[in-house]
């Protein structure tokens, strides 16, 4: 590209961050360079090197408005901010709904699977929103996963998460792929890009995962409460607008007429959840790389009845649960341990990673690892290994 068309300027979604990035700052959070109230373009000060525009660390753009990145100065951890609206006295708004899955007696719960609120910062120039602040996250799908156990663990994470939503009377309404995140801190213990997030810090190499899933088992967490709607406990016929987030695709928004009627939000939650599953493990989907995992056969009938047509036949997230945990239960632990094929690896892809998953699973048999990272409520299989 001729340098004289590369943009040199911050797009109009950016300069909400790098103006408040002084307050930001005093507040104990840094952005990154490009963000800087006095940012000169690295290209522009040094023209002769030979690095990539892509590869360009002050290059790098975020594709969502209201989100930004930064370093936490107390401990040097990154973290993410949302810029959201305040509405006051309002108590099913996206800031209430977030602050209440964060507040103390629910962020204990071991079924939280919520992203937790770290701070509220109520910015100097806008009276109307605050900024929400967060842990540095990393998409679920990115990494590999490496067993079936694994596969399950994600699964049973994600079910409780929705659960705990559902237990407290909030529906997600979007929870979909893009909201699904991970905690891999102890995986890539040199950290990763923010928005490259196969990338190291700075852009010179891929970021180097240390640890499997379940060497080091990650957190699961539901993000985004924007198009969430949080119910009175006494409501026993919860009706809300449907609105339609990331994923277009359940039944009852086919007829657009009726997108917008008020519906029981709960069952295409269960849809959403279903299709995630379906989309990225037991079928696939054109547009995502990887998709179809063929060993996780087993998982079929649970997801067929999760996007049924017909949205009252749908299962409840209790029983959802139910189901995958005796699905779970009825592995054995050779099937747990065993690799995970995706449906686009080669013979070639498939042989570098079978010898060091082998040796990972036979170091996993002799210390008793649980095939099922995380999971601690399953009783002890009485099943050998083979």
């Amino acid at each position: 590209m001729s340098a004289s068309v590369i943009p040199t300027a911050l797009e109009p979604r950016e300069v909400f961050w790098r103006d408040n990035q002084p307050w930001l700052l005093s507040c104990g959070y840094q952005l990154r360079p490009r963000f800087q109230p006095d940012w000169i373009p690295s290209w522009i000060t040094n023209p002769n090197s030979k690095k990539s525009l892509l590869d360009t660390e002050d290059y790098i753009r975020r594709a969502h408005t209201p989100v930004m990145d930064a370093i936490r100065l107390t401990d040097k951890k990154g973290v993410m901010m949302k810029k959201v609206k305040k509405q006051d006295n309002k108590w099913d708004t996206e800031l209430a709904i977030a602050q209440y899955v964060s507040s103390p007696e629910l962020l204990s719960h071991p079924d939280n699977h919520c992203v937790p609120i770290y701070e509220v910062l109520d910015i100097p120039s806008d009276n109307d929103h605050v900024i929400i602040v967060m842990p540095l996250l990393y998409p679920f799908h990115l990494t590999r996963f490496d067993t079936i156990g694994e596969c399950l663990d994600f699964f049973h994470q994600i079910f409780k998460g929705l659960q705990f939503l559902h237990h407290h009377h909030i529906a997600h309404r979007d929870c979909t792929e893009n909201n699904v995140m991970m905690d891999p801190t102890e995986m890539y213990p040199e950290g990763f890009h923010p928005v490259e997030y196969q990338s190291n810090r700075d852009l010179t190499g891929r970021a180097y995962q240390k640890y499997t899933r379940t060497e080091r088992p990650p957190k699961y967490y539901w993000i985004d409460f924007g198009l969430s709607v949080r119910f009175d406990k006494s409501d026993k016929f919860p009706q809300a607008i449907t609105l339609r987030g990331g994923d277009k695709s359940a039944p009852e928004f086919r007829d657009l007429a009726n997108v917008y009627t008020k519906r029981d939000p709960f069952p295409t939650d269960i849809y959403y959840l279903g299709n995630l599953i379906r989309m990225f493990f037991t079928e696939g989907h054109p547009l995502i790389i990887y998709g179809f995992k063929p060993g996780l056969h087993f998982m079929k009938p649970l997801v067929a009845a999760m996007v049924q047509e017909n949205m009252s036949k749908r299962p409840t997230i209790d029983q959802c649960v139910t189901h995958l945990e005796e699905i779970i239960r009825s592995q054995s632990a050779c099937t747990l341990r065993s690799q995970v094929w995706h449906s686009n690896d080669d013979v070639f892809e498939y042989l570098i990673r079978f010898f060091p998953h082998w040796a990972r699973r036979l170091k996993f048999m002799i210390t008793r690892t649980p095939p099922v990272p995380s999971w601690n409520r399953r009783p002890r299989s009485t099943r050998k290994e083979t």
